[in-house]
């Protein structure tokens, strides 16, 4: 039985967003509601979504999209919100989808990127990555917090993301990939749409490919925190080498944001 219940802000037009706190750490304490958000782009927002978004008293937007990403579907603006956009995906030589303008151009990303690809991304991004460093930096200034964090369907970066954030707080693995695999819950009707414009172009095989880029898979994050430990031996040792966080950084970090 699971020991958290997953709070799912419904909004009119964007999709994943989700309160992570509720989360139990492995000294038993539990993750604050209302200081880290995960989501998916923000650009499509209604007004209703506006002012929902409003009421939550969100600080910080952190995007993880590439430049061309974001000016394609711009982030809308808050009085009282600020906003950083850093490219989290490094040095891959894909495009993710998104950025793609044309629909065959996006289709082509799910013929020619697969799964083994996926899990070297994963597996490379939380490593001399600009983006996760300007967060984990950003998340230990209180006066940051409530934020949000999203790249543009919120699973791969986001999910990333959401990881680090997570293990800063002690969170166990096990619950962290649970909250990475909720995704697939909340993205499957934009994952149905998509399905419906491109299966009249695809092939079977090319349709599981599609699915299985398009889902939150385990081996996926599995993957990055595979590579965490083999890389530094430890979550603690890379989370203070690659971020500076440190035993007494993470300690003050969690007397703020644990309950």
């Amino acid at each position: 039985m699971r020991q958290f219940d997953m709070k799912v802000i419904p909004f009119e037009a964007v999709y994943n967003f989700r309160d992570m706190g509720g989360y139990k750490t492995r000294d038993g304490r539990f993750v604050k509601e209302g200081l880290f958000y995960r989501s998916a782009a923000l650009g499509k927002m209604t007004a209703a979504d506006k002012e929902r978004f409003e009421a939550l008293g969100i600080k910080t937007i952190f995007d993880y999209r590439d430049d061309h990403e974001a000016q394609s579907n711009p982030n809308p603006e808050f009085s009282n919100t600020k906003y950083i956009q850093i490219p989290a995906k490094g040095n891959h030589a894909f495009e993710m989808p998104t950025n793609a303008e044309k629909t065959m151009g996006r289709q082509n990303f799910y013929k020619v990127v697969n799964s083994d690809m996926f899990r070297d991304f994963y597996a490379q991004m939380p490593f001399n990555n600009a983006s996760f460093k300007k967060l984990m930096a950003t998340i230990q200034q209180p006066e940051n917090l409530g934020l949000v964090h999203h790249c543009a369907v919120g699973k791969d970066r986001t999910g990333i993301g959401g990881a680090l954030i997570l293990l800063a707080l002690d969170v166990p693995e096990a619950t962290i990939m649970q909250d990475y695999l909720d995704t697939n819950i909340h993205l499957r009707p934009m994952v149905e749409r998509m399905k419906q414009v491109i299966q009249q172009d695809f092939n079977d095989k090319e349709l599981q490919q599609f699915h299985a880029l398009m889902s939150a898979k385990e081996d996926y994050l599995q993957a990055a925190f595979n590579e965490m430990d083999i890389r530094y031996g430890s979550k603690e040792i890379f989370l203070e080498q690659e971020f500076n966080l440190t035993k007494d950084k993470r300690e003050q970090l969690q007397a703020y944001c644990l309950r």
